[in-house]
């Protein structure tokens, strides 16, 4: 038994009452560009939460190796030691010191996007709205914006991944690298 639908929106189904599909027709653009601003606004929160999470890696990073690096210089320069342990210090310096740099330059990124209309766009549009100015027109334009700020945010957040990655590796490959040293100082000399 199939029933008509009685109201726009809805389909008649094989039920006693018709479903609602939601927004159709002339309402559907503005609502899928709400949805698309929703989603944006998400994914930009998720940037921005990926962004902190780097800054606290990149903050224990250089807490861990620039202790080190210092010890590593003091040990470089002690005249207790022996040739092999001053060149596993000196690599070991040279390689948390470039970890501490590596680290640093993740931190260093303040140029952020926000992806909001800014107070000056917004006493533009209010003083004198374009002659297509409506909800859906500042909803496109807020979806823009965050769209520009995802591209840059996304772009500063893998090049921070990067710096991030570099210092561990250095962190990694020191104790391999300044053991390295010592044996060959240790055969060479």
């Amino acid at each position: 038994m199939t029933h008509e639908a009685d109201a726009p929106g809805t389909v008649a189904m094989d039920c006693p009452q018709a479903t609602e599909v939601g927004e159709h027709g002339k309402d559907f653009p503005y609502w899928a560009a709400k949805e698309a601003l929703k989603a944006a606004e998400i994914a930009l929160a998720e940037t921005d939460r990926s962004r902190e999470s780097l800054g606290k890696t990149a903050t224990s990073l250089i807490g861990w190796a620039l202790p080190l690096s210092i010890v590593f210089g003091g040990a470089v320069l002690a005249e207790n030691l022996v040739l092999p342990q001053r060149a596993a210090a000196g690599v070991g310096f040279l390689m948390t010191t470039a970890a501490v740099m590596a680290a640093f330059q993740a931190l260093r990124v303040r140029d952020w996007a926000n992806a909001s209309l800014s107070p000056s766009q917004w006493f533009s549009l209010i003083e004198e709205p374009p002659a297509d100015a409506s909800a859906f027109f500042i909803t496109l334009q807020r979806l823009n914006s965050i769209e520009a700020a995802l591209h840059k945010n996304d772009q500063l957040v893998e090049g921070n991944a990067k710096h991030v990655r570099r210092a561990w590796g250095l962190l990694l490959a020191m104790p391999a690298m300044a053991f390295l040293a010592a044996l060959l100082t240790l055969l060479i000399f």
